[in-house]
């Protein structure tokens, strides 16, 4: 193969695995959370974040009855709650039970936060942008809180295979 050379894109998981690690958070609605690592911010002012939730999980129908939602944004402490949530169906269980987690009702919304973690961001729901196997739910975000424990660099990230934390300071932006 030639350095720079085009491949055909056969796997979508090889393809992905040339990506750095995303953030994961916790994604809680009234009654649910789940794992995600399909977050992204879509515009700066007004503050809008869009979450890519698969159609047969149950938070996908929650979602789209709420019309809301809370980012919730644990730490590496976290990790064994984040996998909890990630391999348990709200359909079955009680994941904040399951994780030992605890609900924290929010300012601008009835979807309930997350304790134990230290940031979030309360958002609105405006558009869903419907993919063949998922949707992403873009919220526009109606109020945040972040406390003395947050600290980013120890916010959870996710690669194809592992769970990690931002990396050493490398240069000013």
């Amino acid at each position: 193969m030639v350095p720079g050379e085009a491949i055909p894109v056969r796997n979508s998981r090889s393809v992905l695995e040339m990506f750095p690690p995303f953030p994961i958070v916790l994604v809680t609605t009234r009654t649910n959370i789940i794992t995600i690592n399909q977050v992204v911010y879509l515009t700066f002012s007004p503050l809008r974040i869009g979450i890519g939730v698969a159609h047969a999980r149950h938070t996908y129908s929650l979602l789209r009855d709420e019309g809301e939602f809370v980012v919730n944004v644990p730490d590496v402490s976290m990790v064994e709650a984040v996998k909890i949530c990630g391999s348990l169906s709200g359909r079955d269980h009680d994941k904040f039970e399951a994780a030992g987690l605890s609900r924290r009702k929010r300012a601008e919304v009835k979807a309930v936060g997350i304790a134990e973690c230290s940031a979030g961001i309360e958002c609105r729901v405006i558009k869903e942008i419907p993919f063949e196997k998922r949707t992403w739910f873009v919220g526009e975000a109606v109020a945040t809180w972040r406390d003395e424990r947050h600290d980013p660099r120890n916010a959870l990230m996710c690669d194809r295979h592992e769970y990690t934390i931002p990396g050493e300071h490398v240069a000013a932006r």
